[in-house]
């Protein structure tokens, strides 16, 4: 019925052989290096609080004390807060009891100014702003203490 050439299977099965062995390698592979992350992060507790309070916005998170802008080693990070704060203004209020309190729903304006001032161990300076919500404020400052957590653990090491 069929006519199938022994050749033929036994070069295709040769070629599933080497491909199970290239992805189980690959696993291996994967699994070690997520091993050894797992190490270096339990030996670096800053990294993993800097990275979960970066998840929160664009700041840039680490893996082995490197970030996409620059290393974390030589670097440092500062949060400044201008008064950072949501208010109402006069304008919304104003407006909100005159449509009977529709305008209301707009919410509070942002006042002051908060940013993370970053410079990496390459020399990169980065400044990203914070929004005045106080969660978001508080990833920041934690953000801005574990990052120079990190870089003073690395330049300790470093040092040794």
């Amino acid at each position: 019925m069929f006519k199938r050439d022994p050749e033929e299977a036994a070069q295709r099965e040769a070629q599933r052989a080497v491909r199970r062995q290239e992805r189980d390698a690959a696993n291996v592979r994967r699994q070690e290096e997520k091993q050894a992350l797992k190490d270096w992060r339990s030996s670096h507790p800053a990294e993993p609080t800097l990275n979960s309070a970066a998840m929160l916005r664009i700041w840039p998170s680490s893996k082995f004390g490197e970030t996409s802008a620059g290393p974390i080693l030589g670097g440092h990070a500062e949060f400044v807060d201008a008064g950072a704060h949501k208010a109402w203004t006069a304008t919304r209020l104003v407006g909100g009891v005159a449509t009977g309190g529709a305008s209301l729903l707009a919410g509070r304006k942002n006042k002051g100014a908060s940013v993370i001032n970053v410079t990496f161990g390459n020399g990169a300076a980065q400044t990203y702003s914070v929004t005045p919500e106080s969660t978001t404020l508080r990833m920041a400052n934690q953000y801005v203490n574990a990052f120079n957590a990190l870089a003073a653990q690395l330049a300790r090491e470093a040092g040794q």
